[in-house]
Parts: C-alpha cells; structure tokens; sequence
C-alpha cells in the first residue's frame, strides 16, 4: 500500500515537472500552416532590412492577383502605412540603392518592424498550448478557442487599399496596378467554375484544394505517452485526465489504445464518479474534432452499444454521452466520405446499412421506441425529470442514427420503404398513445421517412381503401375517410382525436411537399449539387369541388362524433389546409 502510494506521488512530480519543463518530444507545438509563424516574422523581418528596391510588405498571394503582384515587383514600389497601422496605399516613387529614402517607406518600414518584432516577441513569451489549463468554470470551446488564437496570435491586421478607381489622381502605370479598377460588368461576374463547387457544397469552392489551414494530424509519440500509461497502469484516473487534457491540441491525437481506454476503461466505468465519465467524454469529443476517426481507428464497436443498451449497470447520463459520441465519429465519417464518392468505405455502412445490417437497424429503432415510452412517463419528481430529460435527447440521437441508415445506401426510397414499414409495425403494436406517436413523428428528422410512416398511419385508420400511390388526391381521400381510435387520455374532450387528425394531415402534405422534389429520392451523393424542383404527377391534379367536398365530409364526420362543433383553433387549422389545398388546384 505504501509502495502505491510513493508511486503514485513520483507520478505526481513528474507531472508537475513535464508542465514546467518540456522534454523535447513532449514539448508539441501546434500544427501551423505551411510557413512556421516565427519564420514568417523573421522572413519579413528580413525583407524590412534588405535594400531599398525590394517591397516594404510581403503580400499574401491570392490566385487571382498573381499578375499584379508581379507587376508590383517590377515596378519596386514601397507601401505608406498611416500611424494607426490600419491602412496603407502604394508609393510609386522610383527608388534605388543610392538614393535617399522617401520619409512613406521608412515610416512603413520602421512601423512593420516593430510591429513584427512586438509579435515574434509575444509569440516566443507566451505558454505553451500544452501549457494551458482552463480556469475553472471556463467552457470547454471557450478554451479551445484560447488555444487556437494563441497558434494564430491575438491581432491580425487588416490592410485595406486606398487611391485607384476611388478618384485620387494617379497615373497610368498606378491604375493598371489597381485591381480594383475593374468595370460594372467585371464586377458582376461570376466564375461558372466556382458557382459549380458552392452549388456541390465544397468547402475548397473559393480557396485552393491545396490550401490546408493545418497539416495532416500525426498521432502523440510514445514518449510524450509514456506518464500517461503510467498512470493508467497506476488505475490513477484523475492523473490519466489531466496529462490528456494538457496534451490535445490541433494537430495531434491520441493512438487508439489511448481512446479505447477513455471510452471503456472511465466513461463506461460503473465505479467512476460521475464528473470523471463527463472529463474522458469531452476528452474523446476533442479528439474526434482534431482527428475524425475511420473504421480502423474507432474505440468502440456494435457489441460495445448493444452491451450497454441491454444492461442496466450504467446512468442514464453516462449511456447519453456514450451515444453522443458514436453519432458523432458516425456522422464525421459520413460527411467526409461522401465528399470523396467512399460512403462504401464509411462507418455508417458498415454499422448501419440497411441493405447489409437490418437487424441493427432494428435495434435502433427498439431502442428508440424504449425511449420515447420512458420519455412520456408522469412521474413528478426531480430524478424522473431528469430521466425523461436524458431520454428525450436520445430519441434524438437514435433518430439520427435511423437518417444515416435511410442515406448509406444509395437507395433511400427503398430504405425509407423498410424503415417506415418497420415503425409503423412497432408503433401500432407497442404505442397506443398519442403522446408516443406525436413525439415518433415530430423527432424524425427525414421529410421522406415521416411522409412514408404518415401515409401507413392514415391508410391504417382509414376504412375505405383505395389503390393510390401517394398524392395530393391520396391526400383528400384520407380527408375525407379517416377516423382515429379515440386516445385512452382524452376522457370527455373527444375532439382531441380530430385535432390528431388535423395535425397528421398537416404534416402529411408539409412531408409530401418535400418528397415530390426530386432530390429526396435520391442518395446523399447525387443531391449535392442539385436545386430540387416540384414533380407533379397525375393523381396530384386536384379540383377545387373535391377540396371542399373533403373538407365538408370532416366537418360532418366530427360533429356526429362529439356532438358539437369543433373547437375555434381546430376549425382554424382545417380551414387554413383547406386554402391551402385550394391554391394548388387546377380548377
């Protein structure tokens, strides 16, 4: 006992003595962009004190003003700065080695200079990344933030160009150097090129494909590693957390022995406290934002959830988190595959297909169902609030899930076929409430899933069938037809099944206006890029007689059963679907 507790304080100096002192390989800086921050500052530095027909300030070379800034060199121009170093135009005095200096470019210079050694002076002062902990109470992206102004420094300056097609008198050769000098019809273009990749949703569309703000992370070497296995070794947890707090940062991530650790060995630990399980979940959502992990590098694998979802060993909260994390690395993974045309390759298909793992899928959505029944309980107590709390938000989450199964397939029409086919089986079978169904429905996050689960809900309630796909005259004919079983709380306000019935055919026809663009029939992939337009097809083609015969036949139908007429907001709410009805009728 003695010999751990003298090991466990060695362990504690080291870790004192590794934030003070930074051994070589544990000393990390942030990944810069391709030119090192102090370089670049000694680099102009260096150009401030060359001769006299150099520039006085290195310019940033965009693609589209390669040619005037050519041109600026060979002109040796120098650049003036006004004193309070927020603007700065072109002098277009000819200089050489001999003769004296214009009173603009030395100030510039004399200006830039300091300025540059001020930075490069901050820069060498200040902490270490590694180095910096979060003052209690301080949120976790706040810190994050520090760290990445840090890597860029706290002031960038903005330089905006003065003179040219404002007015001021300038020659010739100044104008030809203004790149604002361009005509109405110039400005106003647009590059087709350009306006193709923001219509495909790339995020390199007004930028380089080469132009990386970071490097490509490289995982934590094993020195820099070595107390961390130490203290995991030692079981002292709260020693693991703060090492891996101070040594995450943009560039670098942990191997996967390490986040397999986080994740099952204190997050899924029953005998860890709880503010240690919230500590390695935000350590393995850091991780993931600095490296998104793939199929080879995830901690956690579908026998880890199913374990968790089917034992009841762990807080509700501690099985959020775990959930928030595996949607996280799953919907990651997605976005970047479907950019590269690889959502074959992606976590998502491997996990969640419905074409190759349906019988997860179906886990989900029992998962889902669960719940959404613990979420809709009435108990009044402070833990039961927090309980249907948790719950709610994995409904969420499990509703994500059920997205990327309808979209990783390349087929989510029939993937919404299945998947709706499935919940409206489960739904009839195991939910009788209201509640239950409004909360299935209002936290599907998929416009073709809900229109294909709402079509079987009201064909199932409605007693007359008929043989059409769905439409708009589908649509009135449930209008017309249907009658919801009364709800088990309703008691004496019957009218509250009619109001259901209102809403469904509400978000019905809100559903469907989604379903009849093109786009939702198609796979993530082939929706990028395309701007869905209305398809109607023949049973769309409504007359404005059938929209009021409809609507009377509700109205009808209601008050036989309850007696009386409909409540004001729900006479309201049928006669805005019906002028709605009536504006896209042909006749």
């Amino acid at each position: 006992m003695q010999m751990g507790q003298s090991r466990r304080l060695k362990i504690c100096r080291q870790i004192i003595i590794n934030i003070t002192k930074k051994q070589d390989c544990g000393k990390l800086k942030p990944k810069r962009r391709r030119m090192n921050f102090q370089t670049q500052q000694q680099k102009e530095s260096s150009e401030v004190d060359a001769p006299n027909n150099t520039p006085a300030v290195k310019l940033t070379r965009l693609p589209f003003l390669e040619t005037h800034v050519m041109e600026l060199e060979k002109s040796k121009c120098s650049v003036q700065l006004t004193e309070d170093c927020t603007q700065m135009s072109l002098c277009f005095k000819q200089q050489n080695n001999n003769s004296e200096r214009p009173d603009c470019t030395s100030d510039s210079r004399t200006t830039i200079a300091s300025d540059a050694s001020q930075m490069e002076s901050s820069f060498n002062e200040s902490p270490s990344p590694s180095e910096h902990i979060p003052t209690e109470g301080t949120p976790e992206w706040q810190s994050d933030n520090e760290t990445y102004r840090e890597d860029i420094g706290n002031d960038s300056p903005v330089f905006l160009w003065q003179g040219g097609s404002d007015g001021e008198d300038l020659n010739e050769e100044s104008r030809s150097l203004d790149f604002r000098a361009v005509s109405s019809e110039d400005r106003l273009f647009v590059c087709p090129v350009t306006l193709k990749k923001l219509m495909a949703g790339s995020a390199q569309a007004l930028t380089g494909e080469d132009d990386e703000l970071f490097e490509t992370s490289v995982v934590l070497c094993r020195q820099s590693l070595s107390l961390v296995y130490s203290t995991i070794d030692e079981n002292y947890t709260e020693g693991t957390l703060q090492l891996l707090s101070d040594l995450l940062q943009p560039g670098y991530y942990p191997p996967k022995d390490i986040t397999s650790h986080l994740l099952r060995g204190i997050l899924l630990d029953p005998k860890c406290s709880y503010h240690l399980c919230v500590q390695a979940f935000n350590l393995l959502m850091r991780t993931q934002r600095h490296h998104m992990a793939d199929k080879t590098t995830i901690p956690w694998d579908w026998e880890l959830l199913t374990s968790v979802m089917s034992s009841q060993r762990h807080q509700c909260e501690v099985v959020r988190m775990l959930l928030e994390y595996i949607v996280q690395t799953l919907e990651d993974d997605f976005q970047a595959k479907s950019c590269t045309s690889a959502l074959h390759h992606s976590i998502a298909k491997a996990t969640l297909s419905c074409d190759q793992q349906f019988p997860r899928v179906r886990d989900v959505i029992k998962w889902l169902f669960s719940a959404i029944i613990k979420s809709t309980e009435l108990e009044e107590s402070k833990e039961a609030t927090r309980e249907r709390n948790e719950q709610i938000r994995m409904v969420s989450i499990f509703q994500r899930m059920l997205s990327l199964a309808l979209e990783v397939d390349r087929s989510p029409a029939l993937n919404s076929a299945k998947l709706s086919q499935e919940l409206f089986d489960m739904l009839i079978s195991n939910m009788p409430l209201r509640a239950h169904r409004m909360l299935l429905l209002d936290s599907l996050q998929s416009k073709l899933l809900r229109c294909k689960l709402l079509e079987y809900l009201l064909d199932y309630s409605c007693p007359l069938k008929i043989s059409l796909p769905m439409s708009l005259s589908l649509l009135l004919h449930f209008l017309k037809n249907c009658t919801l079983a009364p709800d088990p709380t309703d008691g004496d306000d019957r009218w509250q099944r009619w109001e259901e019935l209102v809403h469904l055919l509400w978000m019905l026809l809100l559903s469907y206006n989604k379903a009849m663009k093109g786009y939702l029939c198609r796979s993530f992939a082939e929706q990028k890029g395309s701007v869905g337009t209305s398809v109607y097809k023949p049973d769309d083609m409504v007359w404005k007689p059938a929209v009021r015969e409809a609507v009377e036949a509700f109205l009808s139908r209601s008050q036989a059963d309850i007696g009386q007429a409909l409540p004001l907001h729900v006479e309201e709410s049928l006669t805005y679907l019906q002028d709605h009805l009536l504006d896209v009728c042909q006749c």
